[in-house]
């Protein structure tokens, strides 16, 4: 069983909390949540290897710093599309049976639930976010047993799609990996709920949690 992270970009990351965030903030942000979530996976027990999928310059030194393989998919291709190559990739390469695809901006997932979740994982697990509409993980087995879909409302396009493959899906919710960074209110959720991680440890040192504080209390006055 092998990991897939995808990180598509640190420039222009989250243009969503732009309204709050500087480009360097979120470019910052996108690294810290990117080190937890690869922190988590290299330790995890039932794992056989982590490969981030970028062609970003710092993916290298992502892929460097936590020992991981690193995969440059084609240019212009969409995440799906990544992918599937960096599987195609494992299965040549690795002769990997099964994959977990993980998004980098899942802060709050931890070694010990994420084994757990591999221990009682068959064909398909999909992981949802809290409002169940995307996808925060993804687990096949045998991997392209099912068309990744990840366009960002895919939890029911995965679901429906292991269904036409003929595997019934085994359906995670409330788990770590429902908590993503992609609106203002996230990242003050990311820092209760994952206190420890790097990305609150961010949040807390640059100033940026102070700044939300502020803006909340001057909103709700």
């Amino acid at each position: 069983m092998w990991a897939i992270v995808p990180i598509k970009t640190f420039d222009r990351a989250k243009q969503r909390l732009a309204n709050v965030l500087s480009e360097e903030e979120r470019r910052s942000l996108m690294l810290a949540m990117a080190r937890d979530v690869l922190t988590c996976l290299v330790q995890c027990n039932r794992l056989s290897g982590t490969l981030i999928v970028s062609r970003t310059p710092e993916a290298d030194a992502l892929a460097q710093t936590f020992g991981t393989e690193r995969y440059a998919e084609s240019p212009d291709t969409n995440l799906a599309g990544a992918l599937e190559q960096a599987t195609q990739h494992l299965i040549d390469h690795f002769d990997a049976k099964g994959v977990i695809v993980v998004p980098a901006d899942v802060p709050g997932i931890n070694t010990q639930e994420v084994d757990q979740i591999l221990s009682e994982h068959q064909s398909v697990t999909v992981l949802p976010d809290a409002e169940h509409i995307g996808t925060n993980g993804l687990i096949c087995s045998p991997p392209l047993c099912m068309p990744y879909i990840f366009d960002g409302k895919s939890f029911k396009p995965h679901v429906q799609a292991a269904f036409d493959q003929g595997i019934t899906p085994k359906i995670v919710p409330a788990s770590a990996f429902s908590l993503d960074v992609d609106v203002p209110a996230d990242l003050v959720t990311v820092s209760q709920q994952a206190p420890s991680s790097q990305t609150a440890f961010y949040l807390d040192k640059s100033g940026i949690m102070g700044r939300l504080e502020a803006l909340a209390n001057s909103q709700s006055g």
